[in-house]
């Protein structure tokens, strides 16, 4: 099962978003769009963590990372345990061992018995990732998920988010201005102006759109090299 939204509208103070139609599968769709376009917006309602009419179908267990996670008060590991069995059940036991391994798979391992609290902003985001796929979500909600965390570590959260969607079939709503994570997650990219959807396509031909906003992004995302080329061709005779 996908996310699918039928006749979207949201309201955020004077801000309105209007979606007639969305639909996310197992390929993964990307959020695109300048700051106020709608992004983190549109995300939320189909999560259904702000109110909004129309209807939305998402599977029942579904999870979210957002660039500045919540965390909640005891130990690294509580917070995945905790999660585990209010989503999934079981013994406690059960979901120590679970906590356990997805952090080892987010590299927190040696940090577990630490307060939470007390965490950087980059080991929140990764003990959110964490917390997320241990319930085994048919749906994934992520608003910049891996922003806050060292350069050197993304490639790893990528592909061990990847891997869990390829793995299971999830589907994935993303909501990034990094062109890298719309790449590695998402067959479908969605650019978003003004509360509405301007542009549809695959993401690997993102390239022919004319969406000034995503040219910007494709050009930021591409090699020195590249760019200086772009930019002498594009020079006066």
């Amino acid at each position: 099962m996908g996310v699918t939204a039928r006749g979207l509208v949201a309201r955020r103070g004077t801000f309105v978003l209007d979606v007639p139609t969305f639909e996310a599968r197992s390929g993964g769709t990307t959020l695109l769009g300048p700051n106020g376009a709608g992004k983190t917006t549109l995300l939320l309602a189909l999560h259904g963590l702000i109110p909004a009419t129309g209807s939305v179908d998402r599977p029942a267990r579904s999870a979210s990372v957002f660039a500045r996670p919540a965390v909640l008060r005891g130990s690294v590991l509580w917070n995945v345990a905790t999660v585990y069995v209010a989503v999934a059940g079981g013994s406690a036991g059960d979901a120590r061992r679970r906590a356990r391994a997805a952090l080892g798979d987010v590299g927190l391992h040696d940090v577990g018995e630490a307060d939470a609290r007390t965490l950087s902003t980059g080991q929140r985001q990764r003990l959110a990732i964490a917390r997320a796929l241990v319930v085994e979500p048919g749906a994934l909600f992520l608003d910049e998920p891996f922003t806050n965390v060292d350069a050197d570590a993304r490639p790893a959260l990528r592909s061990l988010v990847r891997s869990y969607v390829e793995r299971t079939k999830c589907a994935v709503v993303l909501a990034t201005s990094v062109l890298a994570d719309a790449v590695a997650l998402c067959r479908e990219s969605v650019v978003l102006r003004d509360g509405r959807v301007t542009t549809i396509s695959a993401t690997a031909e993102l390239e022919a759109t004319d969406d000034r906003y995503v040219r910007a992004l494709i050009e930021e995302a591409a090699p020195p090299a590249t760019r200086r080329r772009g930019e002498c061709s594009r020079q006066p005779s």
